[in-house]
């Protein structure tokens, strides 16, 4: 009783030193609220009114209704350039497709020949340059098919139906809100627990509390029940305010759910955070050695690139040295496609004795810091 009373009264302290770091408070909503809501908002991928222009060499019925298909909100209005203007507005980045129909097109269709229509793709801008030539490519293709057979456009030996689940318009916010927070969760968590170890050695509180009869898992614990309690609180909000509420992003499972594991994730964090701090001795050192550890936790993480994509060792390194990849399974399951207890405790254990893993390695370390 009288360790958990120290270790509660240690956690109010660490609470009052976050409410006077005005700096970190203006981060925490910064980011839980602000950053959340842009990067979801404004970070996209979808295609939306891309800029086309077509050369027509044809002049035919066909070339014409090829030109009108082209339409909002995929793409502009097509607006109709020379083959010389075109270059030019490549080169200036003026549009992403330019659209180039043959001379006698229409005619060599009807004769059975096979003309070709030439896409030019401005991919400087990758991931917009690839949907988009690959959605006129199949418009082009579909408009085609129905003027040469209008009357075997609509059959096919096969009908193939997609029907797209847990987000069905595809719609790229949905998925970058929920990944932005999870992000956020790790970013802010480790920073946030280290940073109070920092904190305390720049300004040499660190040894009023080695006098007081306190012992060091107390202090280890406080500062993680601490940082844990104000960060669950701003992602619980985040989620429930900015993501479902401003965003309008649909929350299939448990919020509680949720916030439970996020609760032993922030443990893991929190616990790494703290240890990586005990081999620095400012704030620029800890910067400096979180840096890399945050880009790769998030970008191996799974949540930015599919880890079925990665090497098989690399997949099997993150999953066992790393958290994140398990935190951002256990998220998307829950929180997209609605998972119980029973379909993510696997993952939750798994998280739990990283966890346990990763305190026990920082107290040991805390205590040969502090003896020293």
């Amino acid at each position: 009783m009288r360790s958990l009373a120290n270790t509660l009264r240690l956690t109010g302290k660490e609470l009052r030193a976050i409410r006077g770091d005005l700096v970190m408070v203006a981060l925490i909503i910064y980011v839980f609220t602000v950053a959340t809501y842009l990067v979801a908002d404004a970070v996209s991928t979808e295609i939306r009114n891309l800029s086309v222009a077509v050369i027509d060499e044809d002049q035919s019925i066909l070339s014409q209704r090829l030109t009108d298909a082209i339409q909002p909100p995929l793409f502009n209005s097509p607006v109709p350039v020379s083959p010389t203007e075109a270059e030019k507005a490549l080169i200036a980045g003026k549009y992403v497709l330019v659209v180039a129909l043959p001379p006698n097109l229409e005619r060599d269709l009807r004769l059975g020949k096979s003309p070709t229509i030439s896409i030019l793709v401005d991919a400087t801008a990758v991931a917009h340059a690839g949907n988009g030539a690959s959605y006129m490519q199949q418009l082009l293709t579909t408009e085609i098919s129905r003027f040469v057979s209008p009357e075997n456009s609509g059959s096919s030996l096969v009908n193939v139906v997609f029907r797209n689940r847990f987000n069905p318009n595809l719609t790229s916010k949905w998925f970058s809100a929920v990944m932005q927070l999870m992000n956020s969760i790790t970013i802010i968590t480790l920073i946030l627990s280290g940073a109070s170890l920092i904190r305390e050695r720049e300004h040499g509180t660190i040894e009023h509390v080695l006098v007081m009869p306190v012992r060091p898992h107390e202090i280890v614990l406080s500062k993680i029940l601490a940082n844990g309690v104000v960060i669950l609180a701003a992602a619980t909000f985040s989620l429930e305010v900015v993501v479902r509420w401003m965003l309008g992003v649909p929350i299939a499972g448990s919020t509680l759910l949720f916030v439970g594991g996020t609760a032993i994730y922030i443990v893991a964090m929190a616990s790494i955070g703290l240890l990586l701090s005990t081999f620095t001795h400012n704030m620029g050192q800890f910067g400096l050695l979180i840096i890399p550890v945050m880009i790769v936790m998030i970008l191996l993480s799974g949540g930015m690139t599919p880890l079925e994509s990665m090497p098989l060792w690399l997949q099997l390194v993150m999953k066992t040295v790393s958290p994140s990849p398990h935190f951002v399974s256990f998220a998307q399951s829950v929180l997209y496609r609605g998972s119980g207890l029973s379909l993510v405790a696997g993952q939750l254990l798994i998280m739990a004795v990283m966890s346990a893993v990763a305190l026990a390695i920082t107290l040991l370390r805390f205590r040969k810091v502090l003896s020293a």
